[in-house]
């Protein structure tokens, strides 16, 4: 993956409105009502980003169904994806796979890596009784004894678990991440504690991203804040 982050954000929204402002090379939490075109915004700065140099998130709503034939929702076959894909990655298997043939100090660094992952997903998941863990090339959720399909996840456990894989396997390299409104499904205390766990999982990682909830940012994050209406102005036409 190239190594890149944003120096400046110049876009233009609907040929209407043109958004500037220079980006924390860190976090980037971008506020706004509905309608000031946040999402846009993110799908303008992804079209200006080389393949390779970012992910983006969409928010729940706007997932899109990988396979239609199947019955499980697009976030369940998001998961799914990025949990067992073998075939390309990135997947979490297929970055524990990565041990083969590898260094002894590679070894060691992944090992420590998936061992983190999953004490920070458990922490999360310890009010109700689950956790995830990793035994050679099988993903287990355990629910009190109980081995659990990821399908019996809650919407919220799911989500959680989906965006944090996804950075995970950024592997710490520096990169851009586009999150659009992760707070939907999301228990408060866990979007108190999101972009501590982010950061913590990439601290390389330029992020952008969009709420409309206090909490994302109410955990020391408030200096990171742009308001959409402070960085937006119309574009005038020629008569």
């Amino acid at each position: 993956m190239a190594q890149m982050k944003i120096p400046e954000v110049d876009v233009n929204l609907w040929n209407k409105y043109k958004v500037r402002f220079t980006p924390h090379p860190d976090v980037n939490i971008i506020v706004g009502i509905n309608g000031s075109g946040k999402t846009t915004l993110l799908s303008e700065i992804e079209k200006a980003l080389p393949k390779g140099t970012y992910i983006y998130v969409p928010s729940i709503d706007n997932l899109v169904t990988r396979d239609k034939r199947k019955k499980e929702t697009a976030l369940s076959q998001d998961l799914d994806s990025y949990i067992y894909d073998m075939k390309t990655g990135p997947s979490l298997m297929y970055y524990r796979m990565s041990m083969l043939d590898a260094s002894p100090d590679k070894q060691a660094r992944v090992k420590e890596r998936l061992a983190s992952f999953c004490d920070v997903v458990n922490s999360l998941f310890k009010d109700t009784g689950k956790q995830i863990e990793i035994e050679g090339n099988k993903f287990i959720i355990n629910s009190n004894g109980t081995l659990l399909s990821s399908n019996y996840l809650s919407s919220g456990e799911k989500q959680i678990l989906l965006l944090l894989l996804r950075v995970f396997l950024l592997d710490e390299k520096e990169s851009v991440v586009l999150i659009d409104e992760p707070e939907n499904s999301l228990d408060i205390s866990w979007q108190y504690k999101l972009i501590d766990i982010l950061t913590r999982l990439n601290p390389n990682a330029q992020f952008f991203i969009t709420t409309h909830s206090p909490s994302i940012f109410g955990n020391g994050w408030g200096d990171k804040i742009i308001y959409m209406e402070d960085v937006t102005t119309k574009i005038e036409k020629d008569v």
